[in-house]
């Protein structure tokens, strides 16, 4: 997954500027939630919201089209419907809806969520060569398709590797449940990513023709849960 210390380097990178702060004011998800920002660029912006037992997101705006990615969570009670969101659940909010009511955190633990802002108009038609990834040696949940994103699941088990694989340009990976990752390819050896990847991190993956030979393997004692979003 972690191809190469650029990935790496690119998923740690939080630098602010102008842009940056333009976004952060327009985009206005959670209106009683602050946002801690993982990833911006031109495609993306990218943002963890933390809601802590008893507390409420506020109203509920959609100034992008979005993916909600529920990294860990719990019972979120609107207008008197409780609803049940489980580690890994994702949600498709389309830009222009209307706002919805406000949410509370009716658990005992706090949920975490990471929202995926769409930067720019759709493809029209979407991109037909950006598609689904493709691990040989693991299969794939389709989670999500629309006409902006294709969205799958990976789990990962301590001791397994993907098998080689290409990535399409345009792609980011969210940890549901991190660990430690080592990779390898036709032009470098085997080795261990020089970082930890936590559980809720975040990344943008650079483009890599399967001739290349990539592919990366689970080096941890623990399973690694992964969602892959390709923009369309």
């Amino acid at each position: 997954m972690i191809c190469s210390q650029h990935a790496q380097k690119v998923h740690e990178s939080n630098e602010f500027d102008d842009s940056t702060m333009t976004a952060l004011t327009e985009l206005i998800t959670f209106a009683a939630l602050r946002s801690e920002v993982l990833l911006d660029n031109e495609h993306v912006l990218v943002q963890k919201f933390v809601l802590p037992p008893g507390g409420s997101t506020g109203v509920q705006s959609h100034p992008a089209d979005q993916l909600l990615v529920f990294i860990r969570g719990g019972v979120l009670t609107s207008n008197g419907r409780s609803t049940l969101w489980r580690d890994g659940r994702v949600q498709w909010r389309a830009a222009g809806n209307l706002s919805d009511a406000p949410a509370v955190n009716t658990g005992s633990t706090a949920i975490e969520m990471v929202c995926v802002s769409l930067k720019g108009p759709p493809g029209d038609p979407p991109n037909p060569a950006f598609g689904y990834l493709n691990y040989p040696n693991i299969p794939g949940e389709d989670v999500l398709e629309n006409d902006r994103v294709i969205v799958q699941r990976f789990k990962v088990d301590p001791g397994q590797w993907e098998g080689i694989h290409g990535h399409h340009p345009h792609t980011l990976y969210i940890h549901i449940k991190g660990g430690q990752w080592a990779a390898r390819s036709k032009s470098e050896p085997e080795r261990a990513s020089p970082n930890f990847s936590e559980t809720g991190s975040v990344g943008w993956m650079p483009p890599f023709d399967i001739s290349e030979g990539h592919e990366s393997g689970n080096v941890g004692k623990e399973p690694i849960d992964l969602v892959w979003v390709q923009l369309r």
